[in-house]
């Protein structure tokens, strides 16, 4: 089900391909020692399979023979628990805009960490598709175990932090390593639409990953960016596990500026995979193609990526799968009742209590940080109603 052909290197490529690819078969047996070894591992694995006893646990890993198989009996295994665990009802749609002898760059809404990719690949399987590489932000490569599982997973890294210059070159060669994945390797990949997780629920393409995956291709702008068969994703939560600590992050940045306290990001997603996420639903967009032809009357680079940044989001916000939690914080904030046929009292009632609860949790001005917390569920009707 899960496919690595991280090893298909047998064209010529450039030599910084290494910095970013995932682990090819032989890097991933050393890695798997290296993950027998260690006591988080065995905890977490502890946490989502109590009645598995650690050696048991410890012997199938050792018994993996390929990324394959750790992917099924380890990787799988374990979604599969936090689906159980933590989601009422998880669903997929759309399956039909794709084709499966063709490789996409699926640009998608970004509001977990981990969750986001990691469902959409766990259903893409589901319906006999190869899964995609996957974007793995070098923040989060803080620890050799994070690593390890990431790059046997198929993520490649995406620097974040650097000096300027070093970061141009960096987008640079993620473009050409993109690029080189999709037409060469055979293999999709999965991009966010930006740089972070959205915090304020106003999902919107930044139009600098477009120009990054256009800077690698020798075309003009419509012909690179439709050879990499381009399709948005939007993916929703009807109750967004990490809601107050973005929030918290909001509410302590400063002139645009937020300093992240240690381990804030592991703890992001420790909140992502085990809180309740109510029911989740990812929905697959079309292949942007024809729509091109919007771009050609404009010459300037910019502009072109800021019209297809807007056709991205267009189809983000038709397709997001607006829940009850949606159309209540929607009301709420406006004061209204346009949407009181979408819910009932008593959902009303309890979402009012849930809010209140999310807001126990954050330290500040209490209006204040409610205002924050509703306009997360409350943003995507509002985006919606704009794009119609």
């Amino acid at each position: 089900m899960f496919i690595n052909n991280s090893d298909l290197f047998s064209v010529k490529i450039p030599n910084f391909i290494d910095d970013f690819r995932p682990y090819n078969e032989s890097e991933a047996a050393e890695a798997y020692k290296r993950i027998a070894e260690s006591n988080l591992f065995f905890k977490i694995m502890k946490y989502f399979f109590p009645n598995e006893t650690t050696e048991n646990q410890k012997k199938r890993l050792l018994e993996i023979k390929s990324i394959k198989e750790f992917q099924l009996n380890i990787f799988y295994r374990t979604v599969t628990q936090i689906i159980n665990s933590s989601i009422s009802n998880l669903t997929l749609s759309g399956v039909e805009n794709l084709d499966k002898n063709k490789n996409y760059v699926f640009i998608s809404n970004h509001r977990d960490i981990i969750l986001d990719a990691t469902l959409f690949l766990y259903k893409l399987v589901e319906h006999d598709f190869d899964s995609s590489e996957i974007t793995f932000g070098d923040n989060l490569m803080t620890d050799r175990l994070i690593i390890d599982i990431g790059k046997i997973n198929k993520m490649f890294k995406v620097y974040r932090s650097g000096k300027p210059k070093e970061l141009m070159t960096k987008t640079a060669q993620l473009s050409e390593y993109i690029r080189y994945t999709i037409l060469q390797k055979k293999q999709s990949v999965w991009i966010a639409q930006r740089g972070g997780r959205t915090k304020d629920g106003n999902d919107m393409t930044q139009s600098s990953v477009i120009k990054m995956l256009n800077s690698s291709g020798t075309k003009s702008f419509e012909e690179n960016l439709q050879e990499i068969n381009i399709v948005p994703l939007s993916i929703s939560y009807q109750f967004e596990p990490c809601d107050y600590l973005k929030v918290q992050e909001l509410y302590n940045t400063v002139d645009g500026k937020y300093s992240k306290q240690k381990n804030e990001d592991i703890n992001s997603i420790i909140n992502g995979v085990t809180k309740n996420k109510g029911n989740v639903h990812i929905q697959i967009g079309k292949v942007i193609s024809a729509e091109f032809i919007e771009t050609q009357n404009e010459n300037r680079l910019n502009a072109k990526a800021e019209i297809l940044s807007k056709l991205i989001d267009k189809q983000v916000y038709n397709n997001y799968k607006l829940w009850n939690t949606n159309f209540i914080a929607t009301d709420i904030l406006r004061e209204n009742k346009k949407y009181s046929n979408k819910y009932s009292i008593i959902e009303k009632e309890e979402f009012e209590k849930y809010i209140e609860n999310q807001c126990k949790k954050i330290n500040g001005n209490h209006e204040t940080l409610k205002q924050l917390l509703l306009k997360i569920y409350a943003n995507p009707v509002i985006n919606f109603e704009s794009s119609i």
